[in-house]
């Protein structure tokens, strides 16, 4: 042997020692490789926004933005910074403007139930969906008239029910559509973050 035995299977061989000498060297040595691979996967989701008109299907999401619409499902939305449109994608900074557009489905029976619960300054008006629907949801939406909307319940819904933990500075805009014959819900908001 070349070193020094202490007895417990360890050797002392000047300058590693035995088998956790070894082990630190190689966690070190592997530490390092994978430094710079942990750091060009980061750089991997920082993707030109080009695809910014791809249709998203998730609705956790649009769950946690606007808790008042209950339980989605079946839902086709764009989410996209209006300013940075085509440029790299990155956290929102200081004055981005985040649209959120699409429709999704409700629960059964929630489009009638909220037409019929809303109280008098809410009054929903029979409405077409706006001519600026974005092109790849265009499919999504067919049936662009028999839409109701209400100011009063664009308000309650941007602000949340329960009222929203967003953070501070985060202001929204927008205007939500109902359709009863198949409980869906039309969205587009631009949420301001300063």
């Amino acid at each position: 042997m070349n070193g020094e035995d202490r007895g417990d299977g360890t050797v002392v061989t000047g300058r590693w020692s035995g088998r956790t000498g070894r082990r630190g060297f190689l966690a070190l040595l592997g530490g390092t490789v994978l430094l710079p691979l942990a750091g060009t996967a980061g750089c991997a989701e920082l993707e030109p926004n080009e695809d910014h008109l791809r249709v998203r299907t998730e609705v956790e999401p649009l769950r946690k933005r606007f808790p008042a619409l209950g339980e989605l499902s079946d839902a086709h939305w764009l989410g996209y910074d209006l300013d940075g449109a085509g440029e790299r994608q990155t956290v929102p900074g200081p004055d981005a403007r985040i649209r959120l557009v699409g429709v999704a489905r409700l629960t059964r029976g929630a489009v009638t139930a909220a037409l019929g619960a809303a109280p008098a300054a809410e009054r929903f008006e029979t409405l077409p969906l706006p001519a600026d629907v974005p092109g790849p949801l265009a499919e999504h939406v067919p049936d662009r008239s028999g839409w109701r909307a209400s100011p009063a319940y664009d308000a309650r819904v941007l602000a949340g029910d329960p009222p929203q933990s967003a953070p501070s500075g985060d202001r929204a805009n927008g205007r939500f559509f109902l359709h009863e014959a198949d409980d869906r819900v039309w969205f587009d908001t631009v949420f301001l973050y300063t």
